[in-house]
């Protein structure tokens, strides 16, 4: 889903602020981010990869819809910086774009707005940024592999001409 919120994101999911998400102070704890970037990064992959073949090597040969192991990535790094507070009952948008595309691993990058209103006269504040680093991993070998080409030449359709290539690492 495209947001004119989000014009640099090409995938976004809205997110609403339940009491469970809050810390003591009455905010977003911090660890929930990874969480709401978890969602929208799960929701884009699987949008990609909907689909592929059960033979594919990213995709666990029982292939269910609840088996996650079919996601044939394990993340390896986030980080998340913080620009303001959400709390209870706010309207979120998470923004995910896969930036970066390198010999096994891949980069999302996220971005975090309220979503009060809906349109094209839609105003939002900016809660958090981040970014992820996953490699592309085979469950059954325990090993990483390279980014499939079928599956780049998705992420290309649909990142344009933001997405970047690097072949050397």
């Amino acid at each position: 889903m495209l947001d004119v919120r989000l014009p640099d994101y090409p995938f976004a999911i809205s997110l609403y602020v339940w009491f469970r998400d809050l810390d003591a102070m009455g905010h977003v704890n911090n660890a929930v981010y990874f969480t709401y970037f978890e969602q929208a990064r799960t929701r884009y992959w699987l949008s990609l990869i909907s689909d592929e073949v059960s033979a594919s090597p990213l995709h666990h040969p029982k292939n269910q819809e609840n088996d996650f192991t079919k996601l044939g990535f394990v993340v390896v790094h986030a980080e998340c910086d913080f620009t303001s507070s959400a709390g209870l009952g706010e309207s979120l948008l998470v923004g995910c774009r896969l930036s970066e595309i390198r010999k096994s691993s891949f980069v999302f990058e996220y971005r975090v707005v309220t979503a009060e209103k809906t349109g094209s006269d839609a105003d939002s504040r900016l809660i958090a940024t981040g970014k992820t680093v996953q490699a592309i991993y085979d469950w059954d070998t325990k090993k990483t592999l390279p980014f499939p080409d079928d599956l780049r030449k998705k992420v290309e359709a649909r990142e344009g001409g933001r997405l970047k290539i690097v072949t050397t690492r």
